[in-house]
This record gives structure tokens, sequence and C-alpha cells, in this order.
């Protein structure tokens, strides 16, 4: 995984899962956070089936949240 991007929420523990699950696998990643790097409407424009958080970019593609995230580094997707 080279490009990894998050779109993360304060007191958002799913957030802190992805990046806690990211660290343990030694993956680098940017973060963007709510209010201060994006808005709500902006997501919820460009991704209106995704209603939680993070959501996740692997390589500019949008692949979900958390459990999407796991799944794909546990190979589950593939």
């Amino acid at each position: 995984m080279k490009n990894v991007v998050l779109y993360t929420k304060s007191e958002c523990v799913f957030c802190n899962n992805a990046k806690a699950l990211l660290k343990m696998n030694n993956i680098k990643y940017t973060e963007k956070h709510l209010d201060r790097d994006f808005t709500r409407e902006e997501i919820k424009e460009k991704y209106p089936t995704q209603k939680t958080f993070p959501v996740v970019f692997i390589n500019e593609e949008f692949i979900g949240g958390y459990t999407e995230l796991f799944d794909r580094l546990r190979g589950k997707d593939e």
C-alpha cells in the first residue's frame, strides 16, 4: 500500500482503530481531519454512500471505512 489517506473526525473509535491498524502494519498514511481539512458536506457530496468515519482511500481509490480497511489488510477482499 503506497498511498493511504484517512478522513477522520474527533472522538471516533473507528478512526483511532484504523490509525492503530495501519501503524501496527507499518503503513504510512495521511490523515485529513473534519473541520480542519474538509467539511462533512464535501464528503457527502463526493461519497454519498459513506455514512460513517473514517473514510479510507488506498492509491486514490475509495475503499470504504474501517471494516473495509481491515478486510483489505487481511486479504479478505482480493
